[in-house]
């Protein structure tokens, strides 16, 4: 007896449709899985057969061999348990309907759940990514567990059914006209970002005029200052004040969360994603990998923001591994069965204090580094990964004065979201006929073609270049900092001024030199 049974993984982000062919016959009672299972996979042995005995079926006392094509990949997921359950269902018979009609069903279906030892379905990681290779293989119906349902009624395309048994998914499999949808919560997370703005954020509005442009452009920043000055606080605004997501970007944004694990609700993520490593994280955690690999820290802040606090305190060869990533929006990770492609479109925040202790440069208090502890310190960023950073800015400790200013003195997050969302319209129009949308993003050959530079602008350009000794990579990121200026201003083209206002956020604040014998007193 003999029945193929569709099911489903992960490999990386994408979702692999996995054959399950079963076959029992005569023979010594066993139960046998091939096809490169991993260790979940293979315990699913137990929990099928004590799922279908505790289901009102009977287990086969017979030879049963359970084969997971294509036998390359490797089986990871523990939602191939319904597969093999509804498949050794099948060719033992249990099932009832005609066998050409059975036969045709499971042609064309999909099944993915995890079964507890009662029968129960449980929820299965990385549906979505499942669901959409589904539709690529024209399997055109899916089976799961309700907990998964809510997700998959976002796909139109697809006929979904969800239920909470074993039990209940053969009834359902027998007469899908007997099935009903349970109520599925419609709430979807609030856009808004109630608890926090940028009005609660005080005297820093050369911090906030850069995060508009950050948002606007899509740029990368670096802020500098002594602790408590507020950087974490611009840094965890940002998000605030960046466009609402598409459709698309949310769909794929929730797809990430879903595979890696994260996703709080059934529901697809609506907020810009905020992603703040610690700075004992592995290299692992942030680029993404592992024994299982998954997505890191910059795939899970995927069109959101990456705040690196604290970065000189992160291992030099952590935050060089972001070098490939900021250019070009991805990353790879190669290990030795496979090669794994993560997107990594985010807009990255370095904060750091000027030295170990935090004072360098204060006038209010005393440096106590030695000029070794200084320079070790800020060696910790290499030189290529600050010239991949659009911004840099100065954040100086608030006055007195500043902080006895109320909330409706301050610049609010939702004033800064409309500056934001009026330089992007711009953008979106230029860029419409292009690959890319926004000005960070444009490659090199096209920086000439569309910042639509003045001519009297080439003399102040060319005085730049050479005084401030610049890179090709810099130069073009000061004239990508430069459009979305003129953006904001809502200027055809470049200005001085705007080239002007775009050097003023180009001082690096680190691999500067310190002058003369440093003892500690006297900077």
């Amino acid at each position: 007896m003999y029945a193929k049974v569709y099911g489903a993984t992960v490999d990386g982000l994408d979702g692999v449709i996995v054959t399950v062919e079963v076959d029992i016959s005569q023979g010594l009672p066993v139960f046998d899985i091939v096809g490169l299972p991993n260790q979940a996979v293979k315990e699913s042995r137990e929990r099928v057969r004590a799922a279908i005995k505790n289901s009102g079926f009977e287990f086969p006392m017979r030879r049963i061999v359970v084969n997971l094509g294509p036998a390359e990949v490797r089986k990871s997921s523990s939602g191939l348990d319904l597969p093999i359950a509804i498949g050794v269902l099948a060719a033992s018979g249990q099932i009832k309907m005609r066998k050409r009609k059975l036969m045709s069903l499971l042609q064309s279906t999909l099944f993915i759940g995890e079964l507890s030892l009662d029968g129960g379905l449980k929820k299965t990681q990385g549906i979505l990514s499942m669901a959409m290779k589904a539709l690529d293989e024209k399997l055109v119906t899916i089976f799961t567990s309700s907990e998964n349902i809510a997700l998959l009624h976002y796909i139109d395309t697809i006929a979904s059914y969800g239920a909470r048994t074993l039990e209940n998914i053969v009834q359902v499999l027998i007469k899908p006209d007997s099935y009903t949808v349970e109520d599925i919560s419609t709430n979807r997370e609030d856009k808004t970002y109630s608890s926090i703005d940028y009005k609660d954020v005080h005297g820093q509005e050369l911090g906030k005029r850069a995060m508009i442009i950050v948002a606007t452009g899509l740029h990368h920043v670096m802020m500098t200052g002594p602790p408590g000055a507020g950087k974490t606080m611009l840094a965890e605004r940002l998000p605030t004040i960046l466009p609402d997501m598409s459709w698309d970007e949310r769909l794929e944004t929730t797809r990430i969360h879903d595979v890696a694990g994260l996703l709080e609700k059934n529901t697809l993520i609506s907020r810009r994603p905020f992603r703040g490593p610690h700075h004992t994280a592995t290299l692992a955690s942030i680029i993404g990998g592992g024994s299982n690999a998954k997505p890191g820290e910059i795939t899970l802040a995927h069109n959101g923001v990456l705040f690196i606090d604290e970065a000189p305190e992160f291992p030099r060869f952590i935050l060089d591994a972001l070098r490939q990533p900021l250019e070009s929006h991805t990353i790879t990770v190669n290990r030795l069965q496979n090669s794994y492609e993560y997107p990594a479109k985010f807009i990255c925040v370095l904060a750091a204090n000027p030295c170990p202790c935090g004072y360098y440069g204060d006038p209010h208090k005393e440096c106590v580094c030695s000029s070794t502890e200084f320079m070790k310190y800020q060696n910790k960023i290499s030189g290529p990964i600050l010239d991949r950073i659009d911004l840099y800015i100065s954040v100086e400790r608030p006055s007195f004065n500043d902080m006895l200013l109320t909330n409706e003195d301050s610049l609010s997050s939702s004033d800064m979201k409309d500056l934001v969302e009026r330089g992007r319209n711009i953008q979106l129009e230029r860029f419409k006929d292009c690959t890319f949308k926004t000005n960070g993003s444009m490659p090199h050959r096209a920086i000439r073609e569309l910042c639509n530079i003045q001519d009297d602008c080439w003399n102040l350009l060319s005085d730049v270049y050479e005084r401030f000794h610049f890179t090709g990579r810099s130069f073009d990121r000061l004239l990508k900092v430069s459009r979305t200026i003129a953006d904001m201003d809502g200027s055809l083209y470049v200005e001085k001024k705007h080239i002007s206002e775009a050097m003023l956020y180009r001082h690096t604040p680190f691999h500067v030199s310190r002058i003369g014998d440093h003892d500690g007193t006297t900077v």
